[in-house]
Order: structure tokens, then sequence, then C-alpha cells
């Protein structure tokens, strides 16, 4: 993901330099609503949970677009990026662990059969909330008359705020990803609207798996989140200069 992501950057920034004399550049803001879905794996020492939940977002971004000046077959691409200028945050999710499930008593991950012993501790429970941060796409959309198409990659931050009783903690984590989106333009260009318009798109999204690993206790814990993909409808008004 990394390398597509590197190749898109560096696809629009050639067009950026090359295209001076581009006949538009367009800027506006999108209200989108979505639904983020995931499975997650719990594996805390010997014992596994597995969980799918899902995430609905509803939040503003930013965006700008460079209007290519070359057409391709029956339409013209444009290349751009948008951005999300706050957190995005998910309800707090909690898992129970019941007691009399094994421990690490060695110091020394992992849990194995000749340092784990059983009923070391009482029930605890685990709460995890996520945010996403500074989510940004970058893309190129190919526009036919009123219609168009898009794709892309974005990238954000996945920070986790947790209170375990396991005594664990978890770091950030990188979230990378791609989508792709169909939409429809309309111009307002009549008087004061003159060269504004407004646009509604539907796009599907999938990102890459996360591995995230504990610190903070004796304890071995790994989470594994994986499918994660979503859904999301964008409502947009802009201005093309």
């Amino acid at each position: 993901m990394k390398k597509l992501a590197s190749i898109l950057a560096a696809t629009i920034l050639s067009v950026s330099v090359s295209s001076v004399n581009a006949e538009m550049i367009s800027v506006g803001i999108s209200g989108n609503i979505g639904i983020l879905d995931a499975s997650g794996k719990e594996t805390f020492n010997s014992k596994t949970q597995t969980k799918s939940e899902e995430m609905f977002m509803g939040y503003a971004s930013a965006f700008a677009e460079l209007h290519v000046p070359m057409e391709v077959g029956p339409g013209k691409f444009r290349v751009g990026a948008s951005y999300v200028p706050y957190a995005l945050e998910s309800e707090a999710t909690s898992s129970q662990r019941a007691a009399g499930e094994s421990a690490n008593t060695s110091g020394t991950p992992p849990c194995l059969p000749t340092n784990c012993v059983s009923n070391p501790k009482a029930a605890f429970s685990q709460n995890v909330q996520v945010d996403i941060e500074a989510l940004t796409s970058m893309y190129v959309s190919y526009h036919v008359n009123s219609f168009f198409l898009k794709a892309g990659v974005m990238e954000a931050t996945l920070k986790t705020n947790e209170s375990l009783g396991s005594g664990s903690s978890y770091g950030d984590a990188a979230l990378e990803g791609s989508f792709f989106a169909l939409g429809y333009d309309k111009s307002l260009s009549n008087g004061p609207f003159d060269g504004m318009f407004i646009r509604g798109e539907v796009s599907v999204s999938e990102f890459d798996p996360i591995r995230l690993t504990n610190s903070g206790s004796d304890n071995s814990n790994v989470i594994d989140i994986t499918n994660i993909d979503g859904t999301n409808v964008a409502f947009s008004i802009g201005k093309s200069f």
C-alpha cells in the first residue's frame, strides 16, 4: 500500500508541475456519512476472543482538485486530495475476562505451560476506544459531462485509548487503504453562484490489516484487526477557478 501511495503522490506532483496552464482548480467542503466494519481478534496469553464491530462515521472534510487540460476519450482527468482536520472517535467497546484465566508468572512473555498458573486473579474488563486522526486521501478522477469515477489511497493514524484490567497498553498504528467512488457534479452557473457546483458521490474503501502488541505488563496481548472496509456517501459544495 505504501508503494501505491508513493506512485499516486508522484503522479499528482508530476501532473501538477506539467500543468501550470491547467484550465482550473476546484476547492470545496464535503459532508460525509459512512460505516466502517472490522473484525478483531485479541490473544491474551494463550486464550483468544474474536469480535466484529461497526463504526458509524459522520464528518466534514475539505478538498482541492487540479483539472488536467487534456482530453482522454470523452472526458478529462483531475487529481486531488482531501483532508479531515479533526479526529473521528469510535464508541467504547468492552470485553470481559473471566476469573481463572492463565497468567504469565515468569516476567518473560509468552505464557507457556511452564510459567502459567490457573486462577491468578479475579475477573476483569478490557475497555477500548479508538480515534482516527489526520485522515487524508489522494486520488485521480475521470469526468465525463456531469458524471465521474474516482480512485485513490487513504492514510490516517489509529490512536488507541484503552483502560485494560490486564494492565496492558497499546501504541498508535498507521491506517492505510484504498477506495473507489462514482458520483455526479451539478454546476451552478447563474449570478452569484457562477463557478460553484454541488456534488454527490458513493464510495467503497478497504484498509490493510493492523496488529497491535501490548506493553506495560508481563502478559502477552496481541490484537489483530482485519477485514476493515466501509461504505461512504458524500455531499459537497465547491467553486472552480
